[in-house]
């Protein structure tokens, strides 16, 4: 993609996410987002259809930086390491903090979290699918549900429902995904 686009669409990207912050801004529309941006409504138009579309590719963004992540770090490169699986989910937090923690408390955004699950989802199966050893719909739930219980857990974190470290929440959440509850009984 050419650097310039890059680019409109990253400001456009911010100012989205400026504005979705913003307490005084009721509800988002191109007109805002534009101006913030410091482009016009028809350069916006170049790039999204709607207002909806940035926040998609915004989730879009955040799922192919955390796979890029996952990859660079070596997740799955003979076994499934997830101590990286966790230090990747906190690098992907702590850079999109103010968002997240955001969106974690609006009931309206819960279109957010789906999108992000949905996305996650997929590109993680495009990714990994030749790695492993069950079918594309199988590989699906397993992730879906894996993805699903573990982002409800960090969004009451987010919320403020657990006194935990980032990094303890990473090891009670690998535990539990990885482990299941065999590894807390007697």
């Amino acid at each position: 993609m050419d650097k310039r686009i890059q680019n409109t669409r990253e400001r456009i990207r911010d100012a989205y996410i400026k504005l979705l912050m913003d307490k005084s801004e009721p509800r988002l529309t191109v007109t805002a987002i534009a101006r913030q941006a410091n482009i016009d409504r028809k350069t916006f138009y170049l790039h999204y259809e709607t207002v909806e579309d940035v926040m998609l590719d915004l989730v879009q963004r955040i799922a192919e930086e955390f796979v890029e992540l996952l990859e660079e770090r070596g997740f799955l490169e003979n076994s499934v390491d997830v101590g990286v699986f966790y230090q990747t989910l906190g690098r992907i937090l702590n850079k999109y903090s103010a968002l997240f923690r955001f969106v974690a408390v609006r009931p309206a955004m819960e279109c957010f979290w789906h999108e992000i699950r949905h996305e996650l989802t997929d590109r993680l199966i495009e990714r990994y699918r030749e790695r492993v050893v069950v079918k594309p719909d199988v590989l699906y739930i397993y992730l879906y549900f894996l993805l699903g219980g573990m982002q409800e857990v960090y969004r009451e974190w987010l919320r403020g429902s657990f006194q935990l470290s980032m990094e303890e929440l990473g090891r009670l959440t690998s535990d539990v995904a990885f482990e299941g509850f065999s590894s807390i009984l007697k």
